[in-house]
């Protein structure tokens, strides 16, 4: 047992032992029976000495201490059930106090200390199992290409007849999610502006759906032109596709957005299945256009088309999968700025730096995590949001190739810390620093900075689970990289 059963154990047999003495020293039965016999025996005496013989019928003294001996026994047993009750209770009470007190305790491994590669066994491992690609990959790449192009396509012609809603070409963010933006035709357009009250998210902000004033100010518009056939305003019926993307408020709605983005690629594959010898599954639940392509070899690709509204060239908005925030709160991208922040960093660097070795194998150890133990609330993002801070941190001369190693430590460190204190802020929100460095928007660089581990402040479920995540990366990582070097032994991943 630990220490607290122990105490725990120990306090009952005190509680048990002081109630069986109070019990013993409050029972009457035993004192007056002694009583009662004591003055039995006196009375047995003096009839001795009388000559008298002795009287064999009980005295009604002694006829009263046997019955109230009898409910002595009752009162005995009533009183060990009592006390054995109140154990159970008081046990089992302290036992829910003691779990809900105390929380699990979890190995942890300080990353500063977990065994990994030299940085030669690294830059191999990293040329050969993450930066070639094998043939199977390149096949992917160009087959999504192809197959988004004509769903697309289709889409388009969807929305052309229902009007309202146009969809623009699409851009692959890494090899299977697809960014799609969508904007509303003409009259009408999205007025995009941030938030800043939302905690727990990166940085956010709300959609609304506004009337251009060309319209607004055309004669068709007025209250007496029920009558009047408009050349330029003939399908302002068609608009009502777009308004019912948005709320009474006008601002637009992730929930409704999604049933239109999953119902349009349903009608386009419905259109063009008859081409392809495959199956398509579309996801409907809590992710808008997951779908999954199934061979008839069996052969199976999962991808992601997500509908996003464009902020600005750089910024989209798009729907997080991870906050119960409201349903018109739509989180930014800033994917854009920081690629620009990482080529802006090149500069400064050495040539053939080691910076995205670094990131790289850090995220191919936590995806290769996630797909043994399932996914936490780490994610890629976290791993890069950490080299940008390190590289912020960390003299140029550090990131060369040699040093691959530490960086990688370093990397791995940071996050372990950053974890540990709940805390790891977006290095272009709030920062005004980063001015210096790479060329970021004042209404970024002006705003309240933003922690990204902000909900496992506020989710203690959510914090443990990211922790034991990120231990077990640290347990493995030396093994993952040996493992996949010894595959890898080709020039190139297959």
């Amino acid at each position: 047992f630990c220490p607290v059963h122990r105490r725990t154990e120990m306090l009952l047999r005190v509680f048990v032992v002081a109630l069986s003495l109070l019990y013993l020293c409050d029972d009457p039965g035993l004192e007056e029976l002694e009583d009662v016999t004591t003055i039995n025996m006196q009375d047995g005496k003096e009839l001795r000495r009388d000559g008298a013989q002795p009287h064999h019928k009980m005295a009604p003294v002694i006829q009263e201490a046997i019955a109230a001996g009898e409910w002595g026994d009752l009162w005995c047993l009533w009183n060990t059930f009592s006390i054995l009750s109140m154990i159970h209770i008081v046990r089992k009470y302290l036992g829910r106090a003691f779990q809900h007190q105390i929380p699990p305790v979890l190995a942890t491994h300080p990353a500063c200390e977990v065994a990994l590669p030299d940085s030669k066994t690294l830059q191999q491992f990293h040329s050969r199992c993450i930066r070639g690609l094998s043939v199977k990959r390149i096949w992917e790449i160009a087959f999504l290409e192809g197959f988004v192009n004509d769903l697309l396509e289709v889409m388009r012609s969807v929305c052309d007849r229902s009007g309202g809603v146009a969809i623009e070409g699409f851009q692959m963010d890494n090899v299977r999610n697809i960014i799609v933006p969508f904007t509303p035709l003409e009259p009408y357009r999205f007025q995009c502006f941030l938030l800043k009250d939302q905690l727990d998210m990166q940085v956010c902000g709300q959609i609304k759906l506004v009337e251009t004033l060309s319209r607004s100010c055309c004669h068709c518009q007025s209250s007496h032109a029920e009558e009047v056939l408009c050349l330029l305003h003939w399908d302002a019926k068609r608009s009502d596709v777009c308004g019912s993307l948005s709320t009474k408020d006008s601002l637009l709605s992730k929930s409704q957005v999604t049933k239109w983005f999953q119902s349009t690629i349903k009608q386009a594959w419905e259109i063009i299945s008859h081409r392809y010898q495959f199956e398509v599954n579309i996801g409907y639940v809590d992710t808008p256009g997951a779908l999954r392509v199934r061979f008839r070899s069996g052969k199976v690709v999962n991808f992601t088309m997500n509908p996003v509204v464009k902020f600005n060239t750089d910024t989209y908005f798009f729907r997080s999968h991870t906050t119960s925030c409201s349903d018109t709160i739509w989180t930014l991208s800033l994917e854009g700025y920081e690629e620009r922040f990482f080529k802006q960093m090149t500069r400064y660097l050495p040539v053939n730096s080691c910076f995205n070795q670094t990131l790289e194998i850090a995220l191919f150890l936590h995806r290769r995590q996630t797909l043994l133990t399932g996914g936490s609330e780490l994610k890629d993002s976290h791993f890069k949001m950490a080299l940008m801070h390190l590289l912020l941190i960390r003299d140029p001369s550090q990131w060369e190739p040699s040093h691959l190693e530490h960086r990688l430590r370093d990397l791995l460190d940071f996050l372990d810390k950053s974890l540990e204190k709940k805390t790891l802020h977006h290095v272009l929100v709030g920062n005004p620093l980063i001015r210096k460095v790479a060329e970021v928007p004042a209404e970024f660089v002006q705003a309240d900075s933003v922690n990204l581990f902000h909900p496992l402040m506020i989710h203690d479920c959510l914090h443990r689970n990211a922790v034991k995540h990120f231990q077990e990366i640290l347990r493995n990582a030396r093994m993952l990289v040996d493992d996949y070097v010894h595959l890898c032994s080709g020039p190139v991943a297959q």
